[in-house]
């Protein structure tokens, strides 16, 4: 009774220790790494991209207002 019971525990620990968790290998760990990097370059750029789009007409329309104020200074030296 004390061997079988011995022998029940041991294949119950086997089995359980073959359903743990898997360590991953190192080449795993790199592409698993490699894949949330690259999750994340791309979210970054969709990101950056909406904010660029979303803001361009406002540099331009900025940069045209620069440009026209520096235009009218040179015209106003100019003309004295």
């Amino acid at each position: 009774m004390k061997k079988t019971l011995l022998g029940l525990l041991a294949v119950a620990s086997i089995s359980l220790a073959s359903c743990g968790e898997k360590l991953l290998t190192d080449a795993e760990v790199q592409a698993e790494i490699t894949k949330g990097i690259d999750a994340g370059k791309a979210a970054i750029i969709t990101e950056e991209s909406a904010n660029c789009d979303a803001n361009f007409d406002a540099r331009v329309e900025e940069a045209v207002q620069v440009k026209m104020a520096e235009m009218e200074a040179a015209k106003a030296s100019e003309v004295q």
